[in-house]
């Protein structure tokens, strides 16, 4: 029955994960989709300025605190957001612009106003 148990807890968390929408992008709940306040993403909702009608995100120290596809900023106190490569990457109301990296110095491409 441990064996069982142990062995299923892999399959629970990562359907979990599935439930938020694991995945990025201009319509995740975890980083990239549209948010009016932090109920509406799997950690936190960054609003006004440079997120215009809200970004889910995930804070970071650096980009090993970011899922794939994202990269960590110096923006509210350091945000993963979306990579890209040209402005039609990005949601409407956002470009694909170069902005300072949070950790590890740089910059990099990413979807903000």
């Amino acid at each position: 029955m441990l064996r069982v148990l142990v062995l299923s807890l892999p399959f629970v968390f990562f359907m979990g994960l599935a439930c938020h929408g694991g995945d990025v992008g201009n319509d995740s709940d975890l980083v990239g989709g549209s948010c009016r306040d932090s109920r509406d993403c799997v950690e936190r909702c960054v609003e006004g300025g440079d997120f215009p009608g809200g970004t889910c995100t995930v804070e970071c120290r650096d980009d090993r605190d970011c899922p794939a596809g994202t990269w960590c900023v110096s923006k509210a106190g350091g945000v993963c957001l979306l990579e890209c490569y040209v402005d039609e990457d990005c949601r409407g109301g956002y470009e694909c612009k170069n902005t300072d990296r949070e950790g590890t110095g740089g910059r990099i491409e990413v979807c903000i106003q």
